[in-house]
């Protein structure tokens, strides 16, 4: 007892209890130094990781563990509301759950849609469009292998970015493919519907219209009606021949040339008179009629029959040049037209034809034709006893169209059919074979009324859908993607 307190109450061994030994302080300032410095370490490698270039990151490691730090701090909107934080979500992300949430069919529509779009956005000339478009060929050949059937607004976007290259080998390829897929089956379906041209007037065949057995030269003679006839150039004329003469009438009044005022004035009177008499004698005759039978005892006016009239008055055959060179001038139909542009373009498509023009035209058609004869353009020949027709009848639809709805044909030219093959002979040279109609006048004329009769005989029965590709051009807005969905019932 007394050693221990004596200790407590020595100073030095007090002191000596109570201090550390040295060696040990220095342990612990070593670790805790490198504690802090590893740390530091850590954190700065972190920081390096974090601001790296981010073509050398994983982007969707990093989106995991974004979301797995997103999700231990807030575990509802409303924490991240309360908190105030920021969440950065990545729209490659959703896009591509949302992609793969769709079907295979509704993948590939989408894709082929988007390429398509691409082509008809962009700001390309046709032969650049020509090679943006192998990647939706390439796409639709694997729907194809794959049996994937497009929907029928992909089919559409399709031809709508074909339609840009202005290629119709292009196009023919195109819609084979599509007839492959399954979306397109109206394309080329009324080929076998046409009736060849026999080759003798008295070969026999069986007429469309009732099932009878007849020769060539009866359905020439009987059945087809003429093709009607157009002189628009001197029907011109005439109309700027007699508005000019009634402008230096008119011009006599207003500057007051009082000698010559008298005559011009006589002639341009007559010259009214004569129209009226020579194209409206049918109602002024029967106005007459009417007006005696009313009033008998006042009125006893006996009016000669037309053809008693002198140099076929009343026929108009005088001034009928005149009056219909002025309606040709002064109208303006654009129902008229969208009949035209429907009828050219259905019978192109119905009878297989790679060529949508609304306006055809001898040139385009014998350019088709003459490139339809290279073997490098994989199309199938058109430069044959059909294959004349066929163009031949796209040629004639919007003539037969015109010709069935109004007297006078003003938007469609029939003329155009001589001029193709005009065009093919001058090309054709000493191919006998080919140019087939070129033996006689006779011939040729056969075939072009003969192409002009089932052009007619065409459009009469798809006459529905003929007016419902109409009304669509009519809008303004159709595309010839809208105009093939027309078709197709897409």
């Amino acid at each position: 007892g007394q050693t221990t307190q004596a200790t407590l109450k020595t100073p030095l061994g007090k002191e000596q209890s109570k201090k550390p030994n040295q060696s040990t302080m220095r342990i612990v300032v070593l670790a805790c130094f490198l504690f802090f410095a590893s740390d530091a370490l850590v954190f700065q490698h972190r920081t390096r990781n974090a601001i790296r270039p981010s073509h050398q990151q994983d982007p969707k490691r990093i989106l995991a563990r974004t979301c797995m730090v997103v999700e231990q701090k807030t575990s509802t909107t409303e924490d991240i509301a309360s908190t105030g934080s920021l969440v950065f979500i990545d729209k490659k992300s959703q896009l591509a759950s949302a992609f793969a949430a769709l079907d295979e069919g509704d993948q590939y529509d989408a894709v082929l849609t988007g390429l398509c779009a691409k082509i008809l956005d962009d700001d390309l000339d046709a032969p650049e469009s020509r090679s943006a478009l192998e990647d939706p060929l390439s796409l639709l050949k694997e729907m194809n292998l794959r049996r994937v059937k497009a929907s029928g607004r992909s089919l559409m976007s399709m031809v709508d970015a074909t339609v840009k290259t202005e290629d119709a080998s292009a196009m023919a390829q195109v819609l084979s493919l599509c007839l492959k897929n399954g979306g397109v089956r109206k394309y080329g379906a009324q080929q076998q519907d046409l009736t060849p041209l026999p080759n003798t007037p008295t070969g026999r065949f069986r007429n469309p219209v009732d099932g009878k057995r007849i020769t060539r030269k009866e359905r020439l003679d009987n059945v087809l009606v003429d093709i009607p006839t157009d002189d628009r150039g001197s029907e011109v004329a005439a109309a700027l021949t007699f508005m000019s003469f009634a402008g230096v009438c008119g011009l006599t009044n207003v500057l007051g040339i009082d000698d010559w005022a008298p005559y011009t004035n006589t002639l341009l009177t007559g010259l009214v008179l004569v129209g009226v008499v020579d194209n409206f004698y049918d109602f002024i005759k029967f106005g007459t009629s009417l007006l005696k039978e009313k009033t008998p005892e006042k009125v006893n006016v006996k009016l000669p029959d037309k053809g008693d009239l002198p140099g076929g008055l009343g026929t108009g055959a005088l001034t009928g040049n005149v009056v219909r060179g002025l309606t040709r001038l002064t109208s303006k139909d654009t129902l008229r037209d969208c009949q035209c542009e429907a009828a050219s373009f259905f019978a192109a498509y119905a009878l297989g034809l790679p060529s949508f023009a609304f306006r055809p035209n001898a040139l385009e058609a014998a350019v088709l034709v003459l490139e339809s004869a290279k073997k490098e353009n994989n199309l199938d020949t058109l430069l044959s006893n059909v294959g004349i027709l066929k163009v031949l009848v796209w040629l004639m639809a919007p003539a037969a169209m015109e010709a069935a709805k109004h007297p006078q044909l003003i938007v469609s030219d029939p003329r155009e059919g001589a001029g193709l093959l005009r065009r093919l002979e001058e090309q054709g040279g000493d191919d006998t074979a080919s140019l087939f109609w070129a033996a006689s006048e006779e011939e040729q004329a056969d075939l072009l009324k003969w192409a002009y009769g089932e052009a007619d005989l065409l459009l009469r029965n798809n006459q529905q859908t003929v007016k419902e590709l109409s009304e669509r051009l009519a809008g303004g807005a159709a595309t010839m993607g809208d105009l093939c969905a027309v078709v197709e019932d897409w």
